[in-house]
């Protein structure tokens, strides 16, 4: 649940129609309401004020916009359109808790994949446009650095660019990985970035690794506390927009029905009532195919493992209290896994695997056995045992609301959860208005866009949207960090109607929605390969 994944050996991640592994992600999908996790997050304890249930008041029964999701995306689409809109009444409804879902749940890596996936690219969307893909992934960090700052939370949210290291320890693996960033940098020229290789030796004692490390690519990236993020935000628009802006959560949406001729708005079905709006704009990454039904076998749901962990005594050197962040290697078949630490408290590990993204037991499942035993014991292999040192010892809380005492444990592995993330079918996401033959409604007539009154004649003024329809932002690909804050932008934007010349310039035209891109997708489907998890792989 990082946002370090590219594609695997396949030329696009795929399920068998029939396979026990589809049905099984699918079978809680379907129903439309995101599941009540099983497991808690540590990045949601304590909890938020806006992220515990808190809007009792009944659902209003129209919206001139209504979000469906409240994580990254919710946050990112809600703050460009109250910022840029013109008095919208806009309602977010949200399934369980603000900020439940992968967001909250992520590992907070901000590390896009650059070089892994950009000759993989270029044979597939040319060379122009994978250009643009990998821009767009790196503009994320200072674009996130930049809010940060523009909110005033860079501190509370722990936001900052870091040193990311990909740590190989498969020697053909590294020298493929070498390979590509040659390639990637001769194509890049200036917009490459800065990126130093180190082998054998000087990658073990630069950054104090296991003796088993063959070499290292380190480049700038960048670590958040997601759910502080999110929540921050959230709050700060629902102060400053308290007549336009409305959360509900504990809210699932149902159901979507078309405009009819007595009703010229789509009509919601949610837990707590029915609304209607001219927008509706889908936010909820893995479950929107629930309410899309187009895109079921085109975004599917992976649920991958998450822990907090006590750093070993001599692990500062390595991880720098935070300074740095990692994603480490193995063969080329069995993908990565991730790691981030938090610069205060215990200095806690966040770390992730893309090892495993098993889904037995379905969606409702905790995280799997494997995976969970292979992040609760990775960690001293990698770094070895003299840099990692003697186990450290819990410290003792001062604060029981700030540390969640008795909620976590006292070992090494403090907590470990898991939480769903989608594959784009394709390996891009999906970002823009939703086509009716997509949709599988028709949408509102023009004239049940929103609009603005002349306060003297009471005669309408302008209108305030782009025409009534339906909106996404989603697919990720488990790269919801580098991918969710500008798509979800660009999104708010296009529903304004505002002009998108500069959106144009860094927005990949590649992940509209069209109907031939959704057929396409799925017509790539490989019937005897089940999706591996997600993975950067660099074939000898």
């Amino acid at each position: 649940m990082g946002n370090c994944v590219s594609r695997s050996k396949q030329p696009f991640p795929v399920f068998s129609s029939s396979s026990s592994a589809e049905k099984n992600m699918g079978n809680h999908i379907s129903d439309g309401l995101p599941i009540a996790e099983p497991t808690t997050s540590f990045w949601t304890i304590p909890a938020a004020p806006i992220g515990k249930p808190w809007s009792q008041k009944n659902l209003p029964s129209y919206a001139d916009v209504v979000i469906i999701g409240s994580g990254i995306s919710g946050a990112s689409f809600a703050r460009t359109l109250l910022e840029y809109g013109d008095s919208l009444h806009v309602v977010m409804l949200e399934a369980q808790d603000v900020c439940s879902g992968a967001t909250g749940r992520n590992g907070g890596h901000i590390f896009p994949a650059t070089y892994h996936d950009h000759e993989t690219l270029k044979t597939r969307v040319g060379e122009n446009m994978a250009k643009k893909m990998v821009r767009f992934r790196k503009a994320h960090l200072d674009e996130i650095l930049a809010i940060t700052a523009e909110e005033s939370i860079t501190e509370y949210t722990q936001c900052r660019a870091v040193e990311g290291v990909d740590v190989y320890f498969d020697k053909p693996t590294f020298k493929e990985a070498q390979r590509k960033l040659q390639v990637y940098q001769c194509d890049m020229g200036e917009h490459a970035g800065s990126y130093t290789c180190y082998e054998g030796l000087d990658a073990q004692e630069r950054f104090h690794l296991s003796p088993l490390a063959v070499g290292c690519i380190a480049t700038r990236a960048g670590a958040i506390h997601p759910y502080r993020f999110v929540t921050s935000i959230l709050s700060r628009l629902l102060t400053d927009y308290p007549k336009e802006f409305e959360i509900h959560t504990h809210a699932p949406c149902t159901s979507i029905d078309e405009p009819t001729s007595s009703c010229p708005f789509y009509r919601l079905t949610t837990a707590r009532g029915v609304i209607m709006t001219p927008h509706v704009v889908h936010l909820t990454n893995a479950y929107a195919p629930a309410l899309l039904p187009a895109l079921k076998g085109v975004i599917l749901p992976i649920r991958e493992t998450m822990t907090a962990q006590r750093p070993g005594r001599n692990l500062h050197a390595s991880t720098l209290h935070g300074g740095r962040s990692f994603v480490f290697f193995d063969s080329p078949r069995k993908g990565f896994d991730y790691l981030t630490q938090l610069p205060e408290g215990e200095h806690e590990l966040m770390f992730g695997a893309g090892f495993e993204s098993s889904m037995d037991g379905g969606a409702n499942a905790m995280y799997g056995v494997h995976s969970a035993a292979h992040v609760g014991g990775a960690m001293p292999i990698y770094f070895g045992a003299k840099s990692w040192g003697a186990e450290a010892l819990p410290i003792t809380p001062t604060h029981e609301e700030d540390v969640g005492v008795g909620l976590w444990a006292e070992g090494r592995v403090k907590a470990i959860w898991s939480g769903l993330l989608s594959e784009s079918a394709d390996g891009m996401p999906w970002v823009g208005n939703v086509p009716v033959n997509v949709a599988g409604r028709k949408a509102p007539p023009a004239s049940s866009a929103p609009s603005a009154l002349n306060s003297s004649t009471r005669k309408l003024k302008s209108v305030l949207t782009a025409a009534p329809g339906e909106w996404i932002a989603a697919g990720y690909s488990g790269e919801g960090m580098v991918h969710a804050w500008l798509s979800s932008k660009a999104v708010a934007l296009m529903l304004l109607g505002e002009d998108l010349t500069e959106v144009k310039t860094w927005l990949p035209e590649s992940f509209s929605v069209t109907e031939d891109r959704v057929k396409m997708a799925k017509r790539t489907f490989k019937p005897d390969v089940v999706l591996s998890g997600k993975k950067r792989v660099f074939s000898p």
